[in-house]
């Protein structure tokens, strides 16, 4: 796995280099457009609509909008005159307790680790510091051309950086009607709600989670590739829920004979093999 960024670590006047990797990557199914009438794949024309011609990557230009139809263009050397003092260093701010972020602020992460055995050892004390006093950094750190504000935390060896949105970035929860009533909470079915949620509550196995989505799209694309014959599943119907109490009980129900299923599948394989 190759780094996609080199730069420092910086908490006041310690700096650590560091390298930073991709934590994870999207595995999403893309597909190309075709032109059905002749199966070729379709290209995108970068056309000018006052010349009334396809104009070529070296013609373009970066341009913002200050009024309507008018721009100020820009060139790669305005670009290089934005000096920040986080370009080529994660630039640590503040330290907050762990858990006091909203999660609808982060998006996309990446592992901070220790760039060359000389940052070893200063790395993993910051590192540790920060487990021990359960805190997440926030730091400003330029990243694809853009200042960001990110969280750091330790996991394992390693800081996960994740970006965070700005203020003004976030959507307030306004304009949207149901919001707007009181409702009113039964005592009973509140109390049935929060066994249901006790029953199923277990620790978070990433792994027992597959993109089963994916899969069956794959399985439809090799299908398609061999020639066979597409069938198409039956749809499931989902019922009205009519009367919450009568959903909450039955679903109650299940989910505690589901846990008893589980426990005596689980109870089979050791006691055959004590008797053995």
């Amino acid at each position: 796995m190759r780094p996609t960024w080199k730069g420092f670590l910086k908490l006041s006047l310690v700096n650590i280099p560091v390298r930073m990797y991709p934590a994870a990557r999207s595995q999403s199914v893309s597909f190309n457009q075709i032109h059905k009438e002749c199966n070729s794949r379709v290209k995108y024309d970068k056309r000018c609509p006052t010349c009334e011609r396809s104009v070529s990557s070296d013609e373009i230009v970066k341009g913002y909008q200050y009024a309507k139809e008018q721009y100020v263009i820009m060139d790669e050397e305005d670009f290089t005159k934005v000096r920040l003092e986080s370009t080529k260093s994660i630039n640590i701010v503040q330290f907050v307790n762990r858990g006091e972020i909203d999660p609808v602020y982060y998006h996309g992460s990446h592992y901070v680790v220790p760039d060359g055995p000389v940052a070893i050892e200063s790395f993993a004390t910051i590192l540790h510091a920060t487990e021990e006093q359960q805190r997440v950094a926030l730091a400003r750190v330029v990243m694809n051309g853009k200042e960001q504000v990110v969280a750091i935390r330790p996991r394992d060896k390693v800081f996960v950086m994740s970006a965070l949105y700005y203020a003004d970035e976030v959507r307030a929860l306004t304009g949207i009607e149901e919001l707007e009533a009181t409702p009113q909470i039964n005592p009973e079915e509140l109390q049935l709600a929060t066994q249901l949620i006790e029953s199923i509550t277990k620790p978070f196995h990433p792994e027992e989670f597959e993109d089963n989505y994916r899969t069956a799209l794959l399985d439809i694309v090799k299908a398609k590739a061999e020639g066979k014959e597409i069938v198409a599943p039956p749809e499931v119907e989902m019922g009205k829920v009519i009367n919450l109490m009568d959903a909450l009980k039955t679903s109650l129900e299940q989910s505690q004979l589901a846990t008893r299923e589980e426990a005596t599948s689980e109870e089979a394989p050791a006691a055959k093999a004590s008797n053995e």
